[in-house]
């Protein structure tokens, strides 16, 4: 037998099943036919993820084994409490009422419980749904890290792994709470992996979220991929999620230079995107709008997009959104010389409640900015130091690099 043969289903299946000193008539049980478990153990067949999941449980073994994968860390020596298919139905309904109507703090550990007792009871489907759902609660509180944790355990189980569609979407997410989370090497990473698993699923939407992550990452090479988003909004025009494909492709040309194709692709984009459908996201292009404007020097609207943004971030309970808003309007007010307004901006954003670690770091190195150009050295330095300490614990080390380059500049003699 080969090296390769050796670590495929049947030969980890035979070995197990000779480890555990069980036979194949009681591996088989009263689900299966012996022969249809001797078929297996001599590669004639192929199972299917929710068989490989019920062999890993009464072999005792690491969930993902059989598949060849790393997911799962132990056997299954932790106790699974007995839950009915009809306890895990009401679960699954309380989350899917709680989503409307509780605040995302009490959502994500309520999503988590459901999620583990779903996989503990071999329901992946349920635990896709309700760790999608921890995943955006956590993205909402603010707790990136947590948040990538949990999509990238999406990507590795072996369920997900053996559908390119689920897969697609997995590593989309991972890439996106990845890039919130400052870890650019992981979300340029998942954006690959997405890339790869939507190439051929056929679905225009799951291909188009995979190539915005892609090009969010700035790592990957955008130009052809903005050439596919151009094509792909031909079959989403009018939708949300083309709205949203429009505003990547107006962003990519502001950040090349062409002002005039961003505001044409911008202005496309506030007609498709939806509050109704995602009114976060809505509020985020508004803002995210002002953001390329002011960074172009392009001054039309931009009060009138700030202040709209900023009611409807706040009505949500952006935190992290209304901190990014308030940096671009401190830079839009020093712009034009405006250096008390900026820094009073700055100082409001900074008194924000529950603003997490990453933002508040932002806030805190363009405070600082502002105090080098008001010409306060003793200020700007405890300013800095302050970011580089922030930015370090929110794993920006481009942002802490900076920190320190600032306070170094006024410190030095």
């Amino acid at each position: 037998m080969t090296d390769a043969d050796e670590t495929s289903f049947a030969s980890r299946l035979r070995r197990a099943r000779l480890e555990a000193g069980m036979s194949q008539g009681e591996l088989a049980g009263q689900d299966l036919s012996i022969s249809y478990v001797s078929h297996l153990e001599a590669g004639r067949r192929e199972p299917t993820p929710r068989l490989t999941s019920l062999f890993e449980r009464r072999l005792d073994l690491p969930r993902g084994y059989l598949a060849g994968g790393s997911w799962g860390q132990g056997r299954h020596d932790e106790e699974v409490p007995e839950v009915s298919t009809a306890d895990l139905a009401a679960l699954a309904s309380r989350v899917g009422r709680m989503r409307s109507g509780s605040p995302a703090e009490d959502l994500a550990p309520e999503a988590r419980r459901a999620a583990e007792l779903a996989l503990g009871h071999d329901r992946p489907e349920m635990w896709w749904a309700m760790t999608i759902i921890e995943v955006r609660a956590l993205m909402r509180t603010g707790d990136y890290a947590a948040a990538a944790e949990a999509a990238t355990s999406l990507t590795e189980h072996p369920w997900v792994q053996s559908q390119p569609s689920l897969a697609a979407e997995a590593h989309t997410l991972a890439s996106k709470t990845s890039r919130r989370a400052a870890d650019r090497t992981a979300a340029t990473h998942h954006a690959h992996r997405a890339l790869e698993a939507s190439a051929d699923v056929g679905d225009p939407a799951l291909r188009a979220e995979a190539v915005i992550a892609a090009l969010a990452t700035h790592v990957l090479p955008g130009d052809g991929l903005v050439v596919e988003l151009e094509t792909l909004h031909h079959r989403l025009a009018g939708t949300h999620l083309g709205g949203l494909v429009a505003w990547t492709i107006g962003t990519h040309a502001f950040e090349g230079g062409d002002v005039r194709g961003g505001l044409r692709w911008h202005q496309l984009a506030a007609t498709e995107i939806n509050p109704d459908v995602d009114h976060r996201d809505w509020a985020r292009f508004v803002g995210a709008t002002c953001w390329m404007r002011v960074s172009r020097r392009v001054d039309d609207d931009v009060p009138e997009l700030i202040t709209l943004a900023r009611q409807h971030l706040s009505w949500l309970g952006c935190t992290d959104e209304l901190a990014d808003l308030a940096r671009t309007e401190a830079q839009w007010h020093e712009q034009h010389g405006r250096l008390s307004e900026a820094r009073r901006v700055l100082d409001d954003a900074l008194r924000l409640p529950g603003l997490a670690g990453l933002a508040r770091g932002r806030l805190r190195l363009d405070r600082a900015r502002v105090l080098q150009t008001a010409d306060d050295p003793e200020e700007v330095a405890l300013e800095a130091l302050s970011a580089a300490r922030d930015l370090t614990l929110a794993g920006d080390a481009e942002g802490a690099r900076a920190a320190w380059q600032l306070y170094d500049e006024v410190s030095t003699p």
